[in-house]
């Protein structure tokens, strides 16, 4: 079952908290944590909701293989506006889905992978009795969601939409599921306990007379083939048109066919799909890069399973 996350990062007004994604906190910052936590527990797609400090923000995070959405009228909007904009657009691309804010950076993946682990149409984490995040909701309570009007945030919509008697409480051992960072800069030292446990990364790349397919590119076809547009997929990896252009050519120089079909014209630059043949090789480079993974993670245990006592 393929599970998303929505992280909101807009900076919508708030009483009690402060707008810090970029705070530093161990040897990275909130958002880049919160990303990585979600990646290592094979949470995919990432859609992460920008407004304030957008450009800042989605260039921070563009190698990450994140989807950035902008909420360009943050200030004016509720938080469950940038919600419902992240659950809009990932309705389509997994079975599940995880909401969470960008203040949670220390929660573990081990949580998330618990929470992910529940079969039910909606699950939380819940440490020491109190309700945490991320909030795990299945792909058929999104509409009753977007119904919403909103006025009560994120839990009154699962109140109003009854969604509240659905949730199951599992159980953590992680205080980071509801210890935020939310107020000055130097709270981060109260949060600051060091780098994230070791853990293997591996990267697939194929090559001919030199490397032209790995996994920034894949990420990039997959959102030319969700939106159908180049351009929005660009803006969205936070590149340049030309950049995604040069990208293209230099993959089909390599391969010897076209990857897509396109129409010119439009707001959006036109229209843009995956040719068959394409879509078959990207499928194959998916499947293999997350054997590749599952076997980084064998090879990790095998070779520094002392490490991790």
């Amino acid at each position: 079952m393929k599970t998303g996350a929505v992280i909101f990062a807009a900076g919508h007004k708030s009483a009690t908290s402060t707008f810090k994604p970029l705070m530093p906190i161990g040897g990275t910052t909130v958002i880049r944590r919160i990303i990585m936590t979600l990646k290592r527990s094979g949470v995919d797609p990432v859609v992460v909701i920008t407004g304030k400090d957008a450009k800042e923000l989605e260039k921070h995070i563009s190698k990450l293989r994140v989807i950035c959405l902008r909420n360009e009228n943050y200030e004016n909007t509720q938080m469950f506006d940038s919600i419902c904009t992240g659950l809009n657009y990932i309705e389509d691309l997994c079975d599940r889905v995880l909401i969470l804010p960008v203040k949670f950076p220390m929660l573990l993946p081990e949580t998330i992978k618990k929470v992910m682990n529940s079969s039910r149409l909606a699950a939380c984490p819940v440490f020491d009795g109190r309700r945490g995040h991320p909030i795990m909701i299945r792909k058929e309570l999104i509409p009753a969601l977007l119904s919403y009007d909103g006025r009560q945030g994120l839990w009154g919509a699962f109140r109003q939409t009854e969604i509240d008697v659905l949730i199951e409480e599992i159980p953590v051992d992680d205080k980071g599921i509801i210890e935020s960072i939310e107020t000055d800069v130097d709270d981060a030292k109260n949060y600051d306990t060091g780098r994230a446990s070791m853990h293997p990364t591996a990267s697939l790349f194929l090559e001919c007379d030199e490397i032209f397919f790995g996994p920034g590119i894949a990420q990039f076809l997959m959102l030319i083939e969700h939106n159908g547009s180049m351009q929005t997929a660009c803006r969205q990896m936070n590149m340049s048109y030309s950049k995604g252009w040069k990208i293209i050519k230099e993959a089909e120089k390599q391969l010897g066919y076209p990857l897509l079909i396109t129409r010119s014209g439009g707001a959006e630059g036109g229209f843009s799909q995956l040719t068959p043949k394409t879509k078959d090789f990207l499928n194959r480079f998916l499947s293999m890069e997350k054997e590749l993974n599952e076997k980084t993670e064998e090879l990790f245990i095998k070779y520094f399973e002392g490490e991790l006592k």
